[in-house]
């Protein structure tokens, strides 16, 4: 095996060692958080309860990915390598995907979440909500600091709001009382989610695509390592 060959092996190697550590340290964060931190899970309420299981995920497949590349790289391994350049291929072009209809698609993709949004609290509004329709509104609410579709005057004149549409240190006061009132409620969560959305569509389209660009390049060594250890298997043959 050239210098060349070998410097490009052993660099996919640490590479791959980093990123699977780093998969596993992100898994330990999901799994820390699933068992011990109930005081943070107590704080965070039910709406975050997703968190650490899409923390394991990612951290498995962080994980995979770089043992694929890190054991065939060490190993001389054809099939592994390939595996992983296989992977890496589709990921990338899923993150270009993603990143091209951010950016070519973002104002109807923008109306879309819009839409989905209203169309939540009209099935609230309507006269057989169900509870499920009800706790996700009110996980909404409290992640993003709205509270209804346009307003707080969604709900009407009522003296008192859901307790998700204010927070102990409103923007414009504390709530009154321990009650949430229209006076210190969010805006409408139609508004908020979409100037989150505009604000953060277009960094997230331009970070996928830088990134896909840098695994662009370990895909392109992963095909040029393998290539060299197949022309190093024939060759030891005859």
């Amino acid at each position: 095996m050239g210098c060349g060959t070998s410097f490009v092996k052993y660099v996919l190697f640490f590479f791959n060692l980093v990123v699977a550590l780093f998969g596993l340290a992100v898994i330990g964060i999901g799994v820390a958080f699933l068992l011990n931190w109930t005081v943070v899970k107590d704080e965070l309420k039910s709406h975050l309860t997703v968190a650490p299981w899409v923390f394991i995920i990612i951290g498995a497949i962080m994980f995979v990915i770089a043992f694929f590349g890190c054991c065939g790289a060490i190993r001389e391994s054809h099939c592994m390598v390939v595996t992983y350049a296989i992977f890496l291929l589709v990921i990338i072009i899923v993150q270009v995907v993603i990143g091209v209809l951010l950016l070519v698609y973002g104002e109807s993709i923008n109306q879309s979440i819009v839409k989905s949004v209203d169309a939540l609290f009209d099935k609230r509004a309507s006269a057989n909500v169900d509870k499920a329709t009800d706790t996700v509104i009110n996980n909404m609410q409290q992640q993003f600091a709205c509270c209804g579709k346009n307003g707080p005057q969604d709900y009407g004149l009522s003296i008192s709001l859901p307790d998700s549409c204010c927070s102990t240190t409103s923007t414009l006061g504390s709530i009154i009382g321990g009650r949430c009132t229209i006076e210190v409620a969010h805006r409408g969560c139609a508004g908020v989610i979409s100037e989150l959305y505009e604000k953060w569509n277009k960094p997230i389209a331009g970070i996928a695509i830088g990134i896909a660009c840098v695994e662009l390049i370990g895909a392109l060594f992963s095909l040029y390592l393998a290539n060299s250890i197949r022309n190093m298997d024939r060759r030891s043959r005859y």
